[in-house]
């Protein structure tokens, strides 16, 4: 069994198809923002319009290696979230993160 769900028009442009099985579609719960602050759905990076995007104000922290390396990433907006390298490679911010950390590369940080 398939269903045809109403998008919002930002999705409908990104080209997504509203027409989902069955078996993808869950309840939807709200957010509680106060148990999990920055967890709404129309904040998400790459859901909003460009000029509306959050800004990076600096890499705080990492998490593993190689593919698996993860970035602390704080917002302008306060929010925090964990993001991969392929995500912030392209980032000043990574950039100032990886002097302070005294290397060169992402792959040196230990």
């Amino acid at each position: 069994t398939t269903y045809l769900l109403t998008l919002p028009p930002d999705l409908k442009a990104r080209g997504i198809n509203p027409t989902f099985h069955a078996s993808l579609l869950r309840p939807f719960h709200p957010n509680d923002d106060l148990r999990f602050p920055g967890r709404l759905g129309i904040e998400l990076p790459g859901f909003r319009n460009t000029a509306e995007e959050w800004a990076v104000t600096e890499l705080t922290d990492h998490y593993g290696r190689g593919r698996e390396l993860l970035f602390e990433v704080r917002w302008n907006t306060g929010h925090v979230t964990w993001e991969r390298l392929r995500e912030v490679k392209h980032l000043a911010a990574l950039q100032d993160y990886l002097q302070l950390m005294g290397v060169k590369t992402a792959k040196e940080l230990p």
